[in-house]
């Protein structure tokens, strides 16, 4: 049995999800709260950061780990290249990808979020336990002053993560020039990992926790409109459309 522990809204989240589904893998999610997620992690894992993968008496965390886990467990429908030069590009990527676009992401995007609580809520409760929202309009407070102290939210960090993040989106821009992948000619852990991490800015339908409801703040809706007719959007939109939902129900593995 499979068993991913996770945020909803996670960006390292919906990259483990997507590897699964595109594995063809049937598994159960145990939603987590932010905060509280803590005693649960630390009983099976050495932190508390999510995901998690439970496979059978095996724990995975961490969403890199969770996809070099399943490519080992499932071969088929690799999503790490096997040519070495490949291999080792899609990695490299992955890593800058999972620092530019997960860290100064989800900084850039929480110092603006913080601005409107009720939205802001209403993200972090998205599909959680029945008691999420009681319990977020209680702890509120203390849970934003967790993510400010944590994340480093403040104008001055939020606006050099915007800018390490920029540089990621142009050279994403310009690595997709005449392009359908980031490394070789196929569907790889890089370009899930790219989508997945951007998919709080690009905001594709086909996201499984799609949050078109959500109102951003003016910072965030501003920013989201100047990159809309870049190439790298219209490409997140474009894996989205035609790799997070391809697996067929018949194609996945029964455990």
């Amino acid at each position: 049995m499979i068993t991913l522990y996770q945020f909803t809204i996670s960006q390292f989240c919906e990259k483990a999800r997507w590897a699964l589904d595109h594995k063809g893998l049937i598994f159960t999610t145990e939603n987590l709260l932010p905060g509280t997620h803590a005693r649960k992690a630390l009983k099976v894992a050495s932190s508390t950061q999510l995901p998690i993968l439970r496979h059978g008496m095996n724990y995975i965390q961490g969403s890199g780990n969770i996809i070099t886990h399943l490519d080992d467990a499932f071969p088929t429908r690799l999503l790490t290249p096997e040519d070495p030069e490949l291999r080792k590009e899609a990695l490299e990527l992955e890593r800058r990808l999972d620092k530019d676009a997960g860290l100064h992401l989800r900084r850039f995007f929480y110092t603006y979020m913080l601005q409107d609580s009720r939205q802001l809520r209403k993200l972090i409760t998205l599909y959680g336990p029945w008691y999420s929202n009681n319990f977020y309009t209680l702890m509120l407070p203390t849970i934003k002053s967790r993510l400010v102290r944590d994340m480093k939210l403040n104008a001055l960090e939020a606006e050099r993560s915007r800018l390490i993040l920029n540089n990621l989106l142009v050279h994403l821009d310009q690595k997709l020039e005449n392009k359908e992948y980031l490394v070789g000619d196929r569907f790889t852990r890089a370009d899930l990992t790219a989508a997945a991490l951007l998919s709080p800015i690009c905001q594709p339908p086909e996201h499984p926790y799609h949050t078109e409801n959500l109102r951003l703040p003016h910072d965030l809706a501003e920013f989201q409109d100047r990159l809309k007719d870049r190439p790298f959007y219209h490409w997140v939109q474009r894996l989205y459309q035609q790799h997070r939902w391809e697996v067929k129900p018949a194609d996945r593995y029964m455990l």
